[in-house]
């Protein structure tokens, strides 16, 4: 079957001697691998198009078996200069990159997916977002995206209002410490000491008011308002941990080595 579409490349690579194969992100089919026979002499079908990090429209077609796809040939839309000649924000995009692999988003989710990708590359491309911050925002983002968004205004056991707890934020810390916001992912929100005890859920990760208030904003945000965030070092530790246990629990995904991996 032969379609044609607009497709981030997210890999590239060679075998044999003139041909390319390529892993793409498909606006309306998610993830492709297709190949180009003769892609590296061809100036004419590919001019551009064949390299990672590379939006392009591709006709794709399949062998005659239809075992595997064929890239018949593609036209440049863009090719990200800005980010191309920036180390810092390169390694930030591949994080982002891997990660939308790693997910593997069904045909069914791939447009809003590529539309966030899309986004999140422009944004960085014209604009300063921490290194620390990106991939952090992206992956919330992306996760929330996926129909997996908490519900981060009440606390999950009892239904009281998370915001009532706003006054502890400047409370002692042994106050504090006996009346606090953690966020359980295994209930799935945020749970509060009130209702329990005056124990936390075991293994509920401690929230401040400032971090349950930016996790929201994140979910509401567009990658177009990720400049303008700007967090304290243990507020990011707190949000980092959240979404790192989330990412785990509901998508299978953990960060090891450079690289996502199933758990």
């Amino acid at each position: 079957m032969e379609f044609t579409e607009k497709a981030l490349v997210l890999k590239m690579g060679r075998f044999r001697e003139t041909d390319i194969w390529l892993r793409l992100f498909c606006a309306g089919r998610g993830l492709v691998t297709a190949f180009a026979f003769g892609g590296s002499r061809s100036t004419k079908r590919f001019c551009g198009c064949l390299d990672q990090l590379v939006l392009a429209t591709f006709r794709v077609g399949s062998n005659r078996r239809g075992t595997y796809k064929v890239l018949e040939e593609g036209t440049l839309l863009h090719a990200f200069p800005g980010l191309r000649s920036d180390p810092r924000k390169l390694g930030m995009v591949a994080h982002c990159l891997k990660f939308v692999e790693a997910v593997q988003v069904d045909t069914q989710g791939a447009r809003p997916v590529f539309d966030l990708l899309l986004e999140t590359l422009g944004t960085l491309e014209q604009s300063e977002v921490g290194a620390e911050l990106l991939p952090l925002l992206f992956k919330a983002k992306l996760t929330f995206e996926q129909g997996l968004k908490p519900d981060l205004t009440l606390c999950v056991r009892c239904g009281r209002p998370a915001w009532d707890h706003e006054a502890l934020d400047h409370a002692p810390a042994a106050a504090s410490s006996c009346t606090g916001l953690g966020f359980s992912v295994e209930r799935g929100g945020l749970v509060c000491v009130a209702c329990g005890g005056q124990h936390m859920d075991p293994g509920a990760e401690p929230l401040s008011i400032g971090a349950a208030r930016t996790l929201e904003w994140i979910g509401a945000s567009r990658p177009a308002d990720w400049p303008r965030l700007a967090l304290a070092p243990e507020m990011r530790r707190q949000l980092g941990r959240v979404v790192d246990r989330f990412v785990a629990y509901h998508l299978g995904l953990r960060w090891e080595h450079g690289m996502y991996r199933k758990i």
